[in-house]
């Protein structure tokens, strides 16, 4: 398999992850992964989300986890270019194979009112920099923010807003 030099940094940070779920590399998953020619991450974590997502239910289900075919799993989410949903964003936030810095970005995009507030957020940082009139107002932990509504978000901006202004 002759693989870009991303498609391998991508493959060897999920490698172990994807053994765990029994992804056996036979030459239908290497020609898979080398012909997939956009968005290979994000069909890897949804496919390791889903596991997770089925993990997850099936322990607060108490119920026993019987898993799928690996492989036939890992080709639908190959071919048919699965993407993360919210629910397995979180899973894989807490297992820590999904970026704070995206998840945030992703959050700050689905809400018009952040579309003209300059933020910071650094590559795989979990810190973010709100700013106002070219100062930082805010600095927060992005894994807090995750967990409050997108009104919340904007009320939070809003009140750190007000308090610059009275000083």
């Amino acid at each position: 398999m002759e693989l870009s030099f991303a498609k391998e940094e991508i493959i060897r940070k999920y490698f172990p992850t994807l053994k765990r779920y029994g992804v056996y590399f036979d030459q239908e998953i290497c020609d898979l992964i080398e012909n997939c020619s956009n968005n290979l991450e994000s069909r890897i974590q949804a496919f390791i989300g889903w596991f997770l997502s089925l993990e997850y239910r099936a322990s607060m289900e108490n119920k026993k986890l019987i898993l799928p075919d690996a492989n036939e799993t890992f080709i639908q989410a190959l071919e048919k270019g699965w993407y993360p949903t919210a629910f397995q964003k979180e899973r894989l936030m807490e297992a820590g194979l999904f970026p704070f810095d995206i998840a945030m970005r992703d959050k700050l995009a689905e809400i018009n009112f952040f579309r003209t507030i300059s933020v910071d957020i650094p590559r795989n940082s979990n810190r973010i920099k709100f700013f106002y009139r070219g100062e930082i107002i805010w600095e927060e932990q992005i894994s807090d923010l995750l967990k409050v509504s997108n009104r919340g978000l904007i009320e939070m901006y809003k009140f750190k807003v007000y308090r610059f202004n009275d000083n």
